[in-house]
């Protein structure tokens, strides 16, 4: 990845990317977004992806010292210390676009054709978010600026358990059918929540043929 400047390799699309390092990684025991598979952060890994579909790239931190080596707009919370929710708020009012791909800063599979179809059906609803069997995704969804009224309201009432704010929105849930024409769900999916994860991510990313899932 050049840390410096971040090619655009295909055409850009009207949405900003937004990339959230909020978490405390305490089950990981170290930053997260700088765990490496085959070598690279996964930080990296996520904002090369990034980079072949969005324009704007932001990061929503409250350590924002640890990116600006990464050449992109770094952002923290307007309202701390109020987990997911006030990330997804403070990449929407800080980004350019009506519209916003919101993820974690520890998923590395995810596929960008996956994410291009969510957004191209974003018309008409403040949301498209992917739901696995009964698990909702949320933090690798598509968000409309339009949801900023309701994330203010949930955070200024401390109503701040993510899966609730579904309750408000008008949301577009894509299944596993969906998803799966994209790659394996649980692979694209994955978080590196724990120590366990980051062993099955580098088994996945060093299966013979498969480096493309970290690149695109």
């Amino acid at each position: 990845m050049q840390t410096k400047e971040l090619e655009i390799r295909k055409s850009a699309i009207n949405t900003s990317g937004v990339i959230l390092a909020g978490g405390k990684s305490s089950r990981m025991k170290f930053n997260k977004a700088f765990a490496e598979i085959s070598g690279q952060p996964v930080i990296h890994i996520i904002l090369d992806k990034f980079a072949s579909l969005f324009q704007e790239i932001l990061i929503i931190s409250n350590d924002p010292e640890l990116y600006t080596y990464l050449g992109v707009p770094v952002y923290t919370d307007i309202y701390p210390h109020m987990g997911p929710v006030a990330g997804i708020h403070s990449g929407l009012y800080h980004c350019s676009h009506d519209s916003a791909f919101v993820m974690g800063c520890d998923v590395p599979f995810m596929s960008m054709e996956l994410v291009r179809m969510m957004i191209s059906r974003l018309d008409g609803y403040d949301s498209v978010v992917p739901r696995l069997d009964n698990q909702l995704q949320p933090l690798a969804a598509v968000y409309s600026r339009r949801c900023l009224p309701v994330l203010t309201s949930c955070l200024e009432t401390n109503r701040v358990k993510l899966i609730r704010i579904f309750d408000e929105l008008n949301a577009l849930e894509i299944t596993r059918s969906d998803i799966e024409k994209f790659g394996v769900a649980e692979e694209m999916f994955l978080n590196l929540n724990d120590i366990e994860a980051l062993h099955l991510a580098t088994q996945i990313a060093g299966r013979p043929g498969d480096k493309k899932q970290t690149q695109g």
